[in-house]
């Protein structure tokens, strides 16, 4: 192998590792924006976190419906 070549190969190393390093920092950038605006650390809380709040949602959309059926049986408003 030739000089330029060994050049060539440790460039395209330390590009790799100047990437690496970005790809990193704007990981981490995003793991603080979702620490400070929703409190979790990892996308893995974060989906934890999204379902758990999806199934609060569904509950309180079925608690508001039942309660929307009832007040319409009770007042008659269909008819």
């Amino acid at each position: 192998m030739t000089t330029q070549r060994l050049l060539q190969i440790k460039e395209k190393i330390d590009n790799a590792k100047t990437q690496q390093a970005e790809v990193k920092g704007q990981i981490r950038s995003i793991e603080d924006q979702m620490f400070t605006k929703f409190k979790v650390k990892t996308a893995d809380d974060a989906n934890e976190q999204l379902k758990k709040r999806a199934g609060e949602l569904d509950q309180m959309e079925k608690d508001f419906e039942a309660g929307e059926e009832e007040l319409e049986n009770a007042y008659a408003w269909n008819e």
